[in-house]
């Protein structure tokens, strides 16, 4: 499941910052920003990967912007009960 995560992610990330597996220098762990994330593409990326704005995973998403921190986050989201 997590392959399956990562590769949503990625297909995202290259949709919206124009990257290649190229870019990652410090592999799933390289830093976003590095990348070009800035908050109007972080929203775009959150819209293109069905994030529920409302929810708390975007503040949680922020906090470790590496592909590696979301499949993390995103694992874990899809983990918790609906409330």
């Amino acid at each position: 499941m997590a392959e399956q995560t990562r590769g949503r992610i990625f297909a995202a990330l290259c949709e919206v910052l124009y990257i290649d597996e190229t870019d990652l220098i410090d592999g799933d762990g390289t830093d976003l920003k590095d990348l070009g994330l800035d908050s109007v593409r972080f929203i775009l990326l959150m819209k293109q990967l069905g994030v529920d704005r409302e929810s708390e995973l975007p503040s949680r998403l922020a906090q470790n912007l590496s592909i590696a921190g979301w499949v993390e986050e995103l694992e874990k989201s899809e983990l918790e009960p609906s409330t």
